[in-house]
C-alpha cells in the first residue's frame, strides 16, 4: 500500500542520503581522536533516531493504523520492518508506552538528548517493571539506573539492576506497605501476564507475575508436585528447589492435558502435535515443529515418543482422509493436522503466526460451493481470516500448498513462504 509523502518523511530521507553520503569517506586521512569521536556522535544519533522511533511507535499503537495495512498487530509490523529478532516488536511497542510514564520520562528525555542507548533504556524499563509499584519508588530507581548508565555498558548495567530493590528499598518498608495494601493487590492482579519466549539456545525463558492470591493457588498445586522424589537405588533426589518446582510446572500440564477436562481445539482433545521428518527422527537429525512454533531436537521426540500420544502426519500419503467433501464445513481433525504439516504457520504475507493461533480457511467458502478438503483450504490467524473476510479478497492457489493474495482493488501479494524443505 502506498502512502503520500509527508515533510517528515521527506525530511528523513534527506538525512540519510547525507549520512550515506559518508559511508564513502576516506577515514584514513583523520587521525584516530576524530574517528573515535565519530564512532560517538553516530551512537548518539542512533539513540536519537530511536527516541523518534518509539514516539511514531507510541501512535501507531494508540490508532491500530497498522491493522489497516493488513498487519495483525504493531509488534508483528516492527518486527518485519526492523528484521530483528522474535520480540523484537513487542519490547518496543513496551518501552514506548512505558517511557510515557512519568517517572520513565526521564529516560524518553536521555534517548533523545543521544546518551543513554536503546539497549539500556530497555534494561531500566524491565528493571523498574519489577519494582514495587510505588510512584516515588520507581522515580528513584530510574534515577539510580540512569545515573549508573553514564559510566557502566549494557551488560554492566543489566548486573546493577539486578539489586536495584536494595539500593532503593534497603529497609523493605516500600515492599512491606505495599503487601499491606489492597489497592496494590489489585494492581498486581490487572498486569498480570505470562510470556513464554524462546531464548534461541535449545531452551525458553518464562516470565510473568500474578496477584498474591493466584501465586498462592499456583504454589499450593506445585509444591506436592516438587517434593524431592528419592532414586530407585535409594539416593536422594539432588534437584534444587527451582528446578523440582519448573519439574511440577511440566508435570501438572500433563496431567491436566490426560484428565480430557481441557477445551476441544481445532475437534479434538489438544496433544501435543509435532511435525517432522521420519527418516530424520530414525537417524537423530534435524527437529521437530510443533503447532506454537518451538523447535524440538530429534532426541527430545524420541523421548516424548516413550511417554506421550504420537499421532503421525504422513504427507502424501493415504493413511489419512483428508477429503470430506460437501459432507462437513469445519476441518475433520486429520484435515487439521495437515494443514499444520503443510503450512507451518499463517499464510498471509509476512505473518508468521504459529497454527495454534489460526483457524482454517476454505479458499472458495464452504458456502459457496467450496470443498472441506486440503487443496481448498490454508492456515489464517484470527485477524487475517477476519480480514479476508471483510472484503472481496482473493486467493490464487499457484501450486500445490502455494498461494497469492489480492485485496481489494490491488496486486496478487505471494503468500508467506514456508520453510524451505528439510534435506
Amino acid at each position: 500500500m502506498s502512502h503520500p509523502s509527508s515533510s517528515l518523511v521527506s525530511e528523513l530521507a534527506e538525512v540519510r542520503g547525507r549520512v550515506a553520503e559518508m559511508v564513502a569517506t576516506l577515514w584514513a586521512v583523520h587521525d584516530g581522536g576524530e574517528l573515535m569521536d565519530i564512532i560517538g556522535e553516530v551512537e548518539a544519533l542512533k539513540s536519537t533516531l530511536d527516541a523518534v522511533s518509539l514516539g511514531v511507535v507510541r501512535e501507531l499503537e494508540a490508532t491500530g493504523a497498522v491493522k489497516d495495512a493488513g498487519w495483525a498487530s504493531t509488534q508483528d509490523f516492527l518486527t518485519h520492518t526492523c528484521g530483528g529478532h522474535k520480540g523484537t516488536g513487542p519490547a518496543l511497542v513496551r518501552l514506548a508506552a512505558a517511557t510515557t510514564r512519568p517517572g520513565l520520562a526521564p529516560v524518553a528525555e536521555a534517548l533523545r538528548d543521544g546518551w543513554l542507548s536503546t539497549a539500556q533504556a530497555h534494561i531500566i524499563e524491565r528493571a523498574v517493571d519489577r519494582l514495587p509499584g510505588d510512584a516515588d519508588l520507581r522515580a528513584r530507581g530510574v534515577q539510580v539506573l540512569l545515573a549508573d548508565a553514564k559510566t557502566l555498558d549494557a551488560s554492566e548495567l543489566k548486573k546493577a539492576a539486578l539489586h536495584l530493590v536494595s539500593v532503593v528499598d534497603p529497609d523493605g518498608a516500600e515492599r512491606r506497605d505495599e503487601k499491606a495494601l489492597d489497592r496494590l493487590e489489585r494492581a498486581a492482579h490487572l498486569t498480570r501476564h505470562l510470556t513464554i519466549t524462546d531464548d534461541q539456545a535449545g531452551g525458553a525463558w518464562i516470565k510473568g507475575r500474578c496477584s498474591t492470591e493466584d501465586a498462592a493457588m499456583i504454589k499450593a498445586t506445585l509444591i506436592p508436585l516438587a517434593a524431592p522424589q528419592p532414586l530407585a537405588n535409594g539416593e536422594r533426589d539432588l534437584r534444587d528447589h527451582g528446578t523440582r518446582m519448573l519439574d511440577a510446572l511440566a508435570e501438572a500440564c500433563r496431567r491436566l492435558q490426560t484428565a480430557d477436562l481441557l477445551p476441544e481445539t481445532h475437534g479434538a482433545t489438544p496433544r501435543l502435535t509435532l511435525t517432522m521428518d521420519y527418516h530424520h527422527l530414525l537417524d537423530l537429525s534435524g527437529h521437530a515443529t510443533t503447532e506454537t512454533g518451538e523447535h524440538l531436537s530429534a532426541s527430545a521426540v524420541r523421548r516424548l515418543c516413550c511417554e506421550a500420544e504420537v499421532i503421525p502426519a504422513v504427507l502424501a500419503g493415504t493413511s489419512q482422509v483428508l477429503d470430506v467433501g460437501r459432507q462437513m464445513r469445519l476441518a475433520a481433525a486429520a484435515i487439521w493436522k495437515a494443514l499444520v504439516a503443510r503450512d507451518h504457520h499463517c499464510r498471509y504475507p509476512h505473518c508468521t503466526r504459529p497454527p495454534l493461533m489460526c483457524h482454517a480457511h476454505h479458499i472458495k467458502h464452504w458456502v459457496d460451493g467450496g470443498e472441506t478438503s486440503l487443496h481448498n483450504m490454508l492456515l489464517l490467524c484470527g485477524h487475517h481470516h477476519r480480514l479476508i473476510h471483510s472484503g472481496p479478497w482473493e486467493i490464487i492457489t499457484t501450486a500445490p500448498g502455494q498461494f497469492e493474495f489480492i485485496a481489494p482493488g490491488a496486486h496478487a501479494r505471494p503468500a508467506t513462504a514456508r520453510p524451505p524443505p528439510r534435506e
